[in-house]
């Protein structure tokens, strides 16, 4: 090998070496895209302990309308191994937290509305009022319940005893 031939050789070399370890010596890895079947997320200290998966499961077929064999789902697994959510054809939760709940029909419109809004408090002197919500739930763009309040009562003012020494 000639003297120009190792100038070129060896640093490419040395570089191919250095991008081969990148991610093992930052323990990270960046791309614009991954193209994959599975992503499975391992715990760091078990990696036989299952946190995550992103994948493919067959298809419930008892749907007319739906066609695929399979659909993409994504699963959750808490620290004990169970299930904690799966989003797939059906999603099947625990509990869910959320400001809005929207169920719309296949053209969008909006058929369920679980939510809140807020309820003007009342002011004194030049304040400004204090703002409370209350749940809602609209279906068909009408809300349930017209009128009655859906959030608790407000705290009543306790009316004191009559002292047990006292005559009337």
């Amino acid at each position: 090998m000639s003297e120009r031939e190792r100038w070129i050789v060896y640093p490419l070399l040395f570089f191919a070496l250095g991008a081969s370890i990148r991610d093992k010596i930052l323990q990270r890895v960046e791309a614009k895209e991954v193209y994959c079947e599975s992503l499975r997320i391992v715990d760091q200290q078990d990696p036989g302990k299952l946190l995550a998966e992103l994948g493919i499961r067959r298809a419930i077929n008892n749907d007319p309308t739906q066609l695929a064999d399979r659909v993409g789902r994504l699963r959750l697994i808490d620290s004990d191994g169970r299930e904690v959510c799966e989003v797939a054809g059906d999603m099947i939760i625990d509990r869910m937290v959320a400001r809005q709940l929207l169920v719309i029909d296949p053209n969008r419109r909006p058929l369920v509305l679980v939510g809140t809004e807020p309820v003007p408090g009342m002011a004194f002197e030049a304040a400004d009022p204090a703002v409370s919500y209350q749940g809602v739930i609209y279906l068909n763009n009408r809300p349930l319940g017209t009128g009655i309040r859906l959030a608790p009562p407000a705290a009543r003012p306790t009316v004191p005893a009559p002292e047990p020494n006292s005559t009337p």
